[in-house]
């Protein structure tokens, strides 16, 4: 799946009117994973989970060498930043509080074109 493509679901009058927004959308690198990692997943998955699979990813290291600090500053970061930032694009559902997030595979995109 191409990163783009999931702006999709985006209104493309969003998109338009908020352009410098978008490119700040997709200009952080943990977000970019984020993305990546929630169009990959067939179900939800817990928070937790998450930040550790964007730290791996982000820090190109495995998953066992992810430190639990580390682990948990992603966490913060999804949750106060990337994660509502997602939502208020309408590019997933989510709300502070919320211990699980859905997979972007339920979006109108596929990699069948």
């Amino acid at each position: 799946m191409e990163l783009l493509r999931f702006l999709e679901v985006v209104d493309s009058d969003v998109i338009i009117s908020t352009s410098d927004s978008v490119y700040k959308l997709l200009g952080d690198e943990q977000r970019r994973h984020l993305i990546l990692y929630l169009a990959e997943q067939e179900t939800s998955t817990p928070l937790s989970r998450v930040a550790m699979e964007i730290t791996s990813r982000c820090d190109d290291t495995p998953l066992t060498n992810v430190t639990p600090s580390k682990q948990e500053q992603t966490r913060l970061r999804l949750e106060q930043e990337h994660l509502p930032r997602l939502a208020d694009f309408g590019v997933l559902t989510w709300e502070y509080g919320d211990e699980m997030v859905e997979p972007l595979s339920t979006l109108p995109f596929s990699d069948e074109e």
